[in-house]
């Protein structure tokens, strides 16, 4: 069908107030491609990739001396149209999607993975002494709660920190529990003796090497020492059984776990749902639940291609604190504060504020009126988070990376987790040629952390381009 015939056709569809200014836009795009009407446009014509239509309508726009709100306006009454042709299977202008290839269900464990399978050397929460689930249910308060009476505001720490101690001293009560035979209790946290006989064990004997766990243990009781239990005479002795031991040296293979940018997109196109939730099967007291869960993972996925997230960002983006409509009606992403690892910086609120990518728009919209509310409860007050599970409930941290690593290994077949993104985002940006400062601002970092972390990268090839212009030189001295 021509252009003006896919129009026509959708136009019911689309609200009152927009089909207006989506009729202008398909007029530009004909004559961008060369039409003088819509009436005139063939698929020939118009059926190519959603961004080359994107960037020859900018293009065209830009030549005719439009401002950069009409582009981006035009461009995105365009996704909108095709979207919606896609949503009612009229045509589709994404490419050819994946398909899964790998058993998720079997996948082999990682290489490098020190544990496999639970061996019982930890001791879970839910088996610890009653007491002992006091003693750390008090330290846990103190350390998360807004204000405590004199405890500095510096000191306070997210739930999510208090839970990586947690993990450390499972191991380090498991290995009092079945390798000391005794009844662990949070005392024993500051012990030296106790202390220094779980590093040796679990260096010496358990691993046969320096592990990051035990590192961190460590700089967990310092903390603990300086911060919550003062006690100088001990910190000066867990800094002395620190500096015994070696740096640990990295037990993955990075490539293991390297998903490219334009592969985790893949990803989210794949999971996409390609029926609209009313063709769903009304058979089930719940329809289209899980394909409106694999709608807020392929958004996920692909917002992550453009703003590296943290994951914790991700799982608590709300409506409307964080994902909101400015007063011009355009979508942003917006966190602050105590929402960000970084809270302050230079002494300021941190404020991280970004457009929502306008590639995105469109399966956005998409998402929050038809996706989402199959998964929101009947409750009075539905939950404000972004992106749910099929329980109409928050990603905590371990089901997201579960849900997400499952995902992507089904149709990568690598061990991919979204602390990958972050490390995967910046190496790419910086060897595509893209500066520091940039990729600082999209990181939510400082440019001294980025450069601290990342310059390696340019190393990347000097000393073939050094070659090639010695090469050149040479070649114009004879």
């Amino acid at each position: 069908m021509t252009l003006a015939q896919l129009f026509d056709q959708l136009a019911p569809s689309l609200p009152a107030y927009a089909r207006k200014d989506v009729q202008t836009s398909i007029r530009v795009l004909a004559t961008a491609l060369g039409c003088p009407e819509p009436q005139q446009c063939l698929p020939e014509h118009y059926h190519q990739p959603l961004t080359v239509l994107t960037e020859r309508v900018e293009d065209f726009l830009h030549a005719q001396g439009k401002g950069a709100s009409t582009i981006r306006n035009t461009k995105n009454y365009l996704r909108r149209l095709f979207h919606l042709a896609e949503t009612n299977q009229l045509l589709s202008l994404r490419p050819a999607v994946l398909t899964p290839r790998f058993d998720s269900e079997h996948k082999p464990p990682r290489p490098g993975r020190c544990v496999a399978v639970p061996n019982g050397t930890y001791l879970r929460w839910r088996h610890w002494p009653a007491a002992l689930q006091d003693a750390f249910g008090a330290f846990q308060a103190w350390a998360t709660a807004p204000v405590v009476p004199g405890r500095p505001a510096s000191f306070r720490k997210r739930l999510s920190t208090i839970e990586t101690y947690r993990t450390s001293f499972e191991s380090y009560f498991g290995y009092l529990h079945y390798q000391q035979r005794r009844v662990p209790t949070f005392e024993d946290l500051f012990d030296i003796e106790l202390v220094s006989a779980y590093v040796h064990w679990h260096i010496n004997d358990f691993h046969e090497r320096p592990t990051v766990m035990v590192v961190k243990f460590l700089t967990q009781l310092l903390a603990m020492t300086h911060q919550y239990r003062p006690n100088e005479e001990l910190r000066i002795k867990l800094k002395a059984l620190q500096h015994t031991l070696p740096t640990p040296t990295p037990f993955y293979n990075k490539d293991e776990a390297w998903v490219s940018l334009a592969e985790l997109e893949a990803v989210g196109l794949a999971l996409w749902p390609r029926k609209h939730p009313k063709a769903l099967s009304q058979s089930s007291k719940h329809p289209g639940r899980r394909h409106a869960v694999y709608a807020g993972i392929s958004l996920m996925l692909r917002l992550w291609r453009w703003i590296p997230y943290r994951q914790r960002n991700m799982r608590e983006m709300h409506l409307p604190t964080n994902l909101h409509q400015d007063s011009q009606g355009h979508w942003r992403i917006t966190f602050r504060g105590e929402q960000l690892k970084i809270g302050v910086k230079r002494g300021k609120t941190n404020i991280f504020d970004l457009p929502f990518p306008p590639e995105l728009l469109a399966d956005l919209e998409t998402y929050l009126t038809l996706w989402r509310p199959a998964l929101l409860g009947e409750g009075p007050q539905p939950d404000t988070h972004v992106f749910l599970n099929r329980f109409g409930r928050p990603y905590n941290a371990k089901t997201l990376r579960d849900t997400t690593k499952k995902l992507v290994y089904r149709y990568i077949g690598k061990h991919w987790h979204p602390h990958m993104i972050r490390t995967v985002w910046a190496t790419e940006w910086i060897r595509g040629g893209g500066d520091f400062f940039k990729a600082a601002i999209m990181l939510n970092d400082t440019l001294e952390t980025v450069i601290a972390n990342y310059a390696h990268l340019r190393d990347h090839n000097v000393a073939e381009e050094v070659f090639a212009t010695l090469a050149q030189r040479n070649g114009h001295g004879t």
